[in-house]
């Protein structure tokens, strides 16, 4: 078995001002700082009267603009964005080097910003916009280097901030990446959770129809595990499922997801499956790899399972209302038919099934 790649990444606010739209309170951030630091600012030229500070003040007061108009645009367009998150990654750090090109050595305090936005980009949004805003901050360093005259005159401090702008962003890619696949994986077995099982079978949705057409999902329920918990102990039991997901990985197809939803339920999401029989003969392979798991933890053990095979068929089903809830509830369904006929046995979802709920 070889899981779905994680590259998703549920986006999630960094301080929970609003847990559920990271846009929302990003854009917050740019008004709060860009205020501080403007009037930071407006401060130093009423003392110093310099140019290039008030032209940095200037630079920092359109950020700040750019702050709210951002702000405006997650209350009318609350929903995702790719192309506008893309937008405002890029503004985000050009902002900050246009700064340092205008006030030169006055705009060096705003030099922290760029750190912020990298780790707000890669933990807001993973490891996508974290490497976007890096190659906006290193385009960035190396026109300043380049054009800039405090920057060509100072080209060893700009060569410095640019290896450690690429350094803090792969440490925090290798970083969210970690986070990533915790977020998706089972921590008893290793197979992905409940979580990830749902945005892969999200993406298998969105696919073109033929290959939606040729996906069975694989609800298995162990019979006999609640047994083996209550004669061994939760150890055993533990070391039942770690055996079992085992076997699942190694004689399961590449390519296919694997997942454990909790307790004793693990779901198997094939691609190419082309028919009702060949689903079987995946999940007969699933009543084999039960059958040869007698023993857990130096106890015997005996142990079936029941399945709910649920094709993911668009014909005659509503496939526009298809969704990975429907599809879940559909297969439990029928692996609690599978029950009612006995242990080891297998029962495909039917229409009804596959009807949502109002």
């Amino acid at each position: 078995m070889a899981e779905a790649d994680l590259h998703s990444w549920r986006e999630q606010a960094m301080l929970r001002v609003f847990p559920k739209n990271p846009e929302k309170e990003q854009a917050i951030l740019r008004m709060v700082f860009g205020t501080v630091v403007l009037l930071a600012y407006l401060a130093f030229t009423l003392v110093c009267h310099s140019t290039v500070a008030y032209s940095t003040m200037v630079t920092v007061t359109i950020y700040v603009v750019f702050g709210i108009v951002t702000y405006v645009a997650t209350k009318v367009g609350p929903a995702r964005s790719h192309l506008r998150l893309t937008l405002t990654t890029v503004v985000d750090q050009a902002t900050v080097t246009t700064a340092l090109a205008i006030g030169g050595r006055a705009a060096l305090p705003l030099l922290w910003v760029v750190f912020w936005l990298l780790v707000g980009a890669g933990c807001r949004y993973g490891r996508r916009m974290l490497a976007l805003s890096c190659a906006v901050a290193l385009a960035g360093f190396v026109s300043l280097m380049y054009w800039q005259p405090w920057w060509r005159t100072n080209i060893e401090a700009g060569l410095g901030l640019t290896f450690s702008v690429a350094a803090i962003s792969l440490y925090l890619a290798v970083l969210v990446y970690r986070l990533e696949k915790r977020a998706a994986t089972d921590p008893l077995t290793g197979l992905s959770n409940r979580l990830r099982l749902e945005q892969v079978i999200g993406r298998t949705l969105t696919g073109r129809g033929t290959e939606v057409g040729q996906t069975a999902l694989f609800l298995i329920d162990l019979d006999g595990f609640k047994e083996v918990n209550d004669a061994h102990g939760h150890a055993v039991g533990d070391e039942l499922l770690r055996s079992f997901a085992m076997a699942l990985v190694s004689r399961m197809r590449r390519g296919d997801t694997l997942a454990r939803l909790g307790g004793d339920e693990f779901v198997v999401l094939a691609h190419h499956v082309y028919d009702q029989e060949g689903a079987l003969r995946i999940a007969d392979s699933i009543h084999v790899i039960l059958s040869n798991v007698r023993t857990a933890g130096g106890h015997p053990t005996a142990v079936s399972a029941s399945i709910g095979v649920c094709m993911l068929l668009t014909e005659g089903t509503g496939g526009s209302s298809l969704d990975a809830q429907t599809l879940m509830r559909a297969a439990d369904s029928a692996m609690y038919r599978a029950k009612t006929r006995g242990k080891g046995q297998t029962e495909f979802a039917d229409a009804t099934d596959m009807q949502p709920l109002c």
